[in-house]
């Protein structure tokens, strides 16, 4: 019995609490006309007439159109071309040396540098 009435309580309570809590008119995001009204009323007239002259004067946002579509071909073209070139190649085709230096070797004499970009990490 004990547990099923403080088990009540612990539902109970927190109703009663936001209940009891006062709203705040200048703090709350959706105020009642009669509000709204008082809260007008301690408004200076110079903020009010300043206020209204700046939205007057505010010129609306105009979206402007594109020139280049998003998803254009050159747009793809320039996208193929960066996954292409961040692809790690393999280590045994013919790009597989493309990240690693080997300096003024070339073709059989660059063959030592294929682990070497193994373990770098340069290469699959």
């Amino acid at each position: 019995m004990r547990g099923y009435v403080l088990l009540m309580s612990l539902l109970v309570v927190p109703g009663v609490w936001a209940a009891d809590a006062k709203k705040d008119v200048y703090l709350d995001p959706v105020a009642a006309p009669a509000d709204a009204k008082a809260m007008e009323a301690r408004v200076d007239p110079a903020m009010r007439k300043a206020i209204a002259e700046a939205m007057a004067a505010e010129v609306p946002a105009q979206s402007l159109p594109r020139e280049v579509p998003a998803f254009s071909s050159a747009n793809s073209d320039i996208m193929t071309a960066a996954f292409n070139e961040a692809k790690v190649p393999d280590c045994l085709h013919s790009e597989g040396l493309k990240r690693q230096p080997t300096f003024f070797l070339g073709g059989f004499l660059a063959l030592p540098f294929i682990p070497i970009a193994k373990l770098r990490g340069k290469c699959i």
